[in-house]
């Protein structure tokens, strides 16, 4: 079977990680072990530190071999290229991307365990291929805190994976005002009720000192959520909130069509997306979810370079 998770440069254990250690030139800063991780001794504890996008602390590793990853979920996020890439070739463990925001992580002996499990009864082999990513996808979600055993590949506190799951009666509350909320902005659309409001935008664009700039709004901030969630209890559409809506549908057009009146179609779209994207939020805000399961956090994308509601 081959193993490409598996590197002879890899520092299994606390005893193999101190022994590297010893070795340093100056300890006090540290241990490279490569451009990406550096080793370091807090008491006892071997510390690997991630040297990417500025310093974080990644893991701690104990004598009696319990590694404790301690990095936030976001850290895992912003340097998942080098994580899913090469992590593994330095120390025990594979990381992988299950979906938007989730990271699944894995000691090469349990990645090994399992899918020698899996494949030991085909003739295939590149049977491999197609079942590591099962493999991965049914293993521990990362997050800060988790811990393994490096001499047995065990993970000593799995969380189970959470999933939404709705109140019934408030789901049906849900889609019913979602439904007429965007039944009413569309048809708003549909008779060119928005294109006046537009033209304003467009003047106050080109009146602007950053005139080639697109300007939406951060969706994602509570002052937008709460203007969203009035709106959409009272059936009332004022008018910075269509101009809201306006600004996002022109900052998707391409470059030399951000200073056109948006078309009904690339409104219409623009509505869809944004309550795709705050579905969540939304929901959460109206009492939907009798649980939470992984947030994908698709509302925050708006957050970059969305202003925030000014009061009125």
């Amino acid at each position: 079977m081959y193993t490409w998770w598996q590197s002879d440069r890899s520092l299994n254990t606390y005893q193999e990680m101190l022994a590297s250690f010893n070795t340093a030139r100056w300890p006090h800063k540290g241990k490279p072990v490569n451009q990406n991780w550096r080793m370091f001794k807090k008491g006892d504890a071997i510390r690997i530190v991630c040297q990417g996008y500025g310093t974080e602390p990644l893991a701690d590793i104990t004598p009696d071999n319990i590694i404790t990853f301690v990095a936030k979920d976001s850290h895992i996020i912003n340097m998942s290229q080098s994580y899913v890439s090469s992590f593994y070739r330095w120390f025990p463990f594979v990381i992988n991307r299950h979906r938007k925001g989730l990271y699944r992580i894995r000691h090469t002996k349990d990645v090994d365990a399992k899918i020698h499990e899996k494949t030991k009864d085909s003739g295939d082999r590149y049977a491999v291929y197609s079942t590591f990513n099962s493999v991965m996808n049914s293993g521990p979600s990362y997050f800060s805190g988790i811990q393994f055993n490096l001499l047995t590949g065990e993970c000593l506190n799995q969380k189970p994976d959470d999933k939404f799951i709705e109140i019934p009666a408030k789901r049906k509350e849900w889609r019913q005002m979602l439904t007429a909320y965007k039944k009413g902005l569309k048809a708003r659309a549909k008779v060119h009720a928005l294109d006046a409001i537009a033209l304003e935008v467009i003047k106050e664009r080109e009146k602007s000192k950053n005139s080639y700039h697109a300007r939406q709004p951060d969706w994602s901030s509570e002052e937008w959520l709460d203007c969203l969630q009035e709106s959409m209890t009272t059936l009332d559409f004022p008018k910075h909130l269509l101009k809201g809506f306006i600004e996002s549908s022109m900052s998707n057009n391409g470059w030399g069509r951000q200073s056109e009146v948006p078309t009904v179609d690339e409104l219409i779209k623009t509505v869809d997306r944004i309550f795709a994207d705050l579905s969540i939020p939304l929901r959460r805000r109206f009492k939907v979810f009798q649980s939470e399961g992984h947030d994908e956090r698709t509302a925050e994308k708006h957050r970059y370079g969305g202003y925030k509601l000014e009061a009125s």
